[in-house]
């Protein structure tokens, strides 16, 4: 199980960050606006693939249930 993506500062200074994902490993280094945008982004596109999971989930579920009402038939 993995924690939230999170951006960190590489420097003492603050002007190159890391973007890590889930698994805690870098996915890029950057400017502080690059590394969140792109954080942006990964964020947006897992929602989007955590909707249509549910929705896939959904639409599968009356079919399972009629399977296994013919089966028992």
């Amino acid at each position: 199980m993995g924690t939230k993506p999170m951006v960190f500062p590489l420097d003492l200074y603050g002007r190159v960050y890391v973007l890590h994902n889930e698994n805690d490993e870098p996915v890029c280094t950057g400017s502080r606006e690059t590394c969140y945008r792109l954080l942006e982004l990964m964020l947006a596109v897992k929602k989007r693939a955590d909707l249509m999971e549910l929705r896939m989930v959904e639409s599968a579920e009356p079919l399972a249930m009629a399977a296994s009402s013919a089966a028992a038939a």
